[in-house]
């Protein structure tokens, strides 16, 4: 049986792309999202193990562990 993960929520509104989140993170599970004006971090949560380092590096409060 496999363990459920409890993974962070991501708000994109609040993400100021510094991209701190993206250089963090350990499975690689952030990337870069861009469009001429736009840009934002995204999480892939398939591969998200849920360690929440995103969450304490974000300066901006994009990601927040809702699961506690």
């Amino acid at each position: 049986m496999q363990k459920s993960v409890k993974r962070p929520s991501f708000s994109p509104r609040k993400c100021t792309a510094c991209w701190k989140c993206v250089e963090a993170c350990p499975q690689h599970a952030i990337r870069k999202v861009g469009f001429l004006w736009h840009k934002h971090a995204m999480i892939t949560y398939r591969n998200c193990i849920g360690c929440n380092i995103c969450v304490k590096t974000c300066p901006q409060g994009c990601f927040k562990n809702d699961n506690k």
